[in-house]
């Protein structure tokens, strides 16, 4: 009997490297998400920590303080908003990636598929096999014990 082999093997592999990849790729936007994430969390606190600082001085507030303090609060929106604009685009990409790792999976689950229908095949023709040639070695005893009788 034949050792089994599956003719796509090296296709199978391929998938695997292919979902692997995908996958990777998704735990990256995953972790550049919880970057801006943090950045966004840092920007407020800094600027919430600005504000108790300049009115917690416990000294007269000028004009300057206030618009210093104004200014710094626009810089902060700002960035903020291109921090949201970058989180929308990131969340973006990770839907497109999710759905590439789904694809890399169903791809490589069929491959699978048909590798373990392949290796049943396979299975099934050596029991066929190995059950005809024992009933030929049991046919061939038994023409043997009919002759010498």
């Amino acid at each position: 009997m034949k050792r089994y082999q599956f003719t796509l093997d090296g296709v199978l592999r391929l998938r695997i490297q292919q979902t692997e990849a995908a996958e990777a790729a998704l735990a990256g936007l995953y972790r550049e998400l919880d970057g801006l994430q943090a950045q966004q969390e840092a920007l407020r606190n800094d600027l919430e920590r600005s504000q108790a600082d300049v009115l917690q001085s416990g000294g007269p507030l000028t004009g300057e303080d206030l618009l210093r303090l104004e200014s710094y609060r626009r810089w902060v929106t700002t960035q903020q908003r291109r921090h949201a604009q970058s989180t929308a685009d990131c969340i973006s990409r990770i839907q497109e990636q999710n759905r590439r790792v789904l694809e890399a999976k169903r791809n490589q689950q069929l491959l699978e598929k048909l590798r373990d229908r392949s290796r049943q095949r396979w299975q099934d023709e050596a029991a066929r096999e190995e059950q005809a040639l024992a009933e030929e070695a049991y046919l061939s005893q038994w023409a043997q014990k009919m002759e010498s009788r």
